[in-house]
């Protein structure tokens, strides 16, 4: 990366840009008695690389990530897969946390912290969400499939009616723009 060549330039006291270096400013540099400078510099450059490659596995999985979606009954269009999105979701955070731990986290620092918080406030929203359209599927067909049950508890019914149309709304509008990180935005 330009940052390595730079911190090798500046070490090797060559005054060139990354583009500019020849062989034989290189070989002017004596690269045997530098040779732990280069070493230094190949660990830094492999361990950000890790770090970089795990970042993009993470970015690759959720920058395109649509919600999978089903149809209810004929209503409108229900979260499916959530152990799915669970599992990736803790596998991702996981994988977070121990780029924190890394020596070369300061470099994705602000990076990684953007897509921690991304994906920690992500959690937080569908372990509401599975709760929410869990109850409002059960409550669905309590209140909207026995004339009986809205005629016994009128003042339920018409607090459920409310929220029927504000579920339904919100699930139509993530059934026109499935993107996950979009939708959270």
């Amino acid at each position: 990366k330009p940052r390595h060549w730079k911190m090798l330039l500046s070490k090797l006291r060559i005054s060139a840009t990354q583009n500019e270096v020849t062989f034989g400013m290189l070989w002017k540099a004596d690269l045997n008695r530098n040779e732990t400078t280069f070493r230094d510099i190949m660990s830094i450059a492999t361990g950000e690389g890790v770090l970089e490659r795990m970042l993009q596995v993470i970015k690759d999985r959720w920058i395109p990530k649509d919600f999978e979606l089903v149809r209810y009954q004929g209503k409108c269009n229900l979260i499916k897969g959530w152990d799915e999105m669970f599992e990736e979701l803790d596998e991702d955070l996981n994988n977070l946390s121990s780029m924190k731990l890394s020596q070369y986290y300061k470099t994705f620092e602000e990076e990684i912290a953007q897509w921690d918080d991304k994906l920690q406030k992500l959690k937080i929203i569908l372990d509401v969400w599975i709760e929410v359209q869990r109850k409002w599927v059960y409550l669905e067909s309590i209140f909207l499939g026995s004339s009986e049950i809205k005629e016994m508890l009128i003042n339920e019914y018409t607090r459920f009616k409310g929220i029927d149309s504000e579920f339904t709304s919100l699930m139509k509008k993530v059934s026109s723009k499935p993107n996950i990180i979009e939708t959270m935005s």
